[in-house]
């Protein structure tokens, strides 16, 4: 009789231990977000796998680790706030900027002209994104999709005593500037449209560009809008001197075929704009509030 009474009690008890479970999801339970059932599956199992694995590299405004062991960083403490949300951990792989692209045997030049011309990157494989400001291009977007959110225009970085006043004041100038960015892409278009030319520098890390630009051994660099007021506070003899591009956006690179979890990303960051956890981070990570960022956007 009492062990019948225990496994009527232990049936009668599981479904609320489940619905305990199911409730404990945090990201559910946001009540400005309509999931599809298809997306709370997704988010239920994405629980229950513990991480979310992510490519990245280490950059002030990006992922920045700090002597205590925190992470600072205004992409990887966005996704953070999503990790929380759904408790669970970010596998965390530091990459160069060049692996986000690199497939052995295929040719990113040829990406870059060719439209008929594409191939998988083997990174994008292999984690379950790519957190770090990445602009949508045209040939970027052939190889994976981007979750777009951040607004940005490209802009000159210059010391103070020695600001162009116009583009063709870059002329017979040095650039200090990292391979296959967007930035080195519109310089690129820069140069052919106005008839200039200037020296390109080069180096494996967009954090060096500022520093060299700052002690003199470069005339000038470019950074997306919100990188280049980092540049400000990092280096009080720098300035940005003028935009080089029109407006673009920039976001988070995804395997095209990972589209529910796109999908639920994308409804997060919509999420995080209305809460006001996009305004948090760059404030911290950037120094100015987003409407100051915008502004610098219209900049002419």
């Amino acid at each position: 009789m009492k062990a019948r009474l225990c496994i009527i009690l232990l049936f009668a008890f599981c479904p609320i231990v489940g619905a305990e479970q199911i409730s404990s999801i945090p990201l559910l339970e946001t009540k400005t977000t309509k999931w599809t059932s298809e997306e709370v599956t997704f988010i239920k199992n994405l629980n229950k796998k513990g991480s979310i694995k992510i490519a990245t590299k280490k950059s002030f405004s990006v992922y920045w680790p700090q002597q205590d062991g925190s992470i600072t960083g205004f992409h990887y403490c966005v996704l953070k706030t999503f990790a929380d949300l759904v408790k669970i951990e970010i596998d965390v792989k530091l990459v160069p900027w060049d692996l986000y692209f690199f497939k052995e045997g295929e040719d990113i030049e040829k990406v870059k002209n060719d439209p008929a011309y594409s191939y998988e990157p083997t990174l994008i494989n292999n984690v379950d994104l790519y957190i770090d400001g990445i602009t949508a291009l045209p040939w970027r977007e052939k190889l994976f999709d981007i979750i777009k959110f951040v607004p940005s225009r490209q802009m000159i970085v210059s010391r103070k005593n020695n600001i162009p006043l116009n583009v063709f004041n870059l002329n017979n100038k040095t650039c200090v500037m990292v391979k296959n960015t967007s930035m080195e892409y519109n310089l690129d278009i820069l140069q052919k449209k106005d008839n200039i030319v200037f020296n390109y520098l080069y180096t494996d890390r967009f954090d060096e560009m500022d520093r060299i630009v700052s002690e003199g051994k470069a005339d000038f660099t470019v950074y997306d809008s919100d990188r280049a007021y980092v540049a400000l506070k990092n280096y009080e003899n720098l300035t940005i001197a003028m935009p080089i591009s029109d407006h673009e956006i920039m976001g988070w690179g995804i395997n095209k075929k990972n589209t529910i979890l796109k999908n639920v990303l994308e409804k997060y960051i919509k999420f995080a704009l209305e809460t006001a956890i996009l305004d948090k981070y760059w404030k911290i990570s950037y120094g100015v509030t987003f409407i100051e960022y915008l502004k610098v956007l219209k900049l002419r």
